[in-house]
């Protein structure tokens, strides 16, 4: 789908109105009314493709790898669902500014507890096999379900072994993004897991993509890169 006509002309197009100062919304019905775009690709668009200097604000602010010891703060359903809408076969790609995303899928409800927790466990035992010493997971709780995820996160947590906390809040964008960067002497330095482009360009702490790291150690995944195809390479 990304890779074939018209996307990549649209995708450059799209870039173009961004860089010049366009709103996102009506560069994106422009371009996706020029090139008679379905509703998917649009939001392709609209989630992977970022202006250039946004795009290398943020790149600039991500960690491919993180140091053992590392303490972080995880935007849960970010997370979460970007793995199980990867397990549910939905498209992913990484965007312009370097963070993997989906084309929509299953944000807001779970349909599936089964696989959710098998993602769950996924994220637990990757954190663990990295050497992170604290994770702070925090959900959304307007998420219904929100309440037995969370429990269930706890669960997984320990049987990791890893020590941390679950906590619901309003809306996990502000504790994440205000997860400190910085400890005393002598302490793991802080990171935050996310691929929100919004939380990413504004958050305290170095970006970890979590999400990305899971299914490339787990599963050997790959994805489309938006940033070469506006790029032309």
């Amino acid at each position: 789908m990304l890779l074939s006509p018209p996307f990549p002309e649209a995708a450059r197009d799209y870039r173009l109105l961004l860089d010049r100062g366009y709103p996102s919304a009506a560069s994106l019905k422009l371009v996706g009314d020029r090139y008679a775009l379905d509703k998917e690709t649009r939001t392709v668009l609209f989630r992977g493709v970022l202006s250039e200097s946004r795009s290398g604000a943020i790149a600039g602010r991500i960690v491919r790898a993180l140091p053992p010891g590392a303490r972080l703060a995880v935007d849960g359903y970010n997370v979460l669902f970007t793995l199980l809408n990867y397990r549910r076969g939905h498209p992913l790609f990484l965007g312009t500014d370097g963070l993997l995303r989906d084309a929509g899928g299953a944000h807001g409800r779970v349909s599936d507890e089964g696989i959710f927790r098998d993602c769950a466990r996924a994220a637990a035992e990757r954190l663990a096999d990295l050497g992170v010493a604290y994770a702070e997971v925090y959900l959304d709780a307007p998420v219904s379900g929100s309440g037995s995820h969370a429990a269930a996160l706890r669960d997984l947590l320990a049987e990791a072994g890893l020590a941390g906390r679950v906590d619901l809040a309003a809306s996990a964008d502000p504790r994440v993004r205000d997860f400190e960067a910085g400890y005393a002497a002598g302490q793991a330095e802080g990171f935050a897991a996310t691929s929100d482009s919004a939380v990413a360009e504004t958050a305290r702490s170095p970006i970890f993509d979590l999400a990305r790291d899971v299914l490339e150690a787990r599963y050997g995944a790959r994805f489309p890169d938006l940033g070469e195809v506006v790029r032309g390479s």
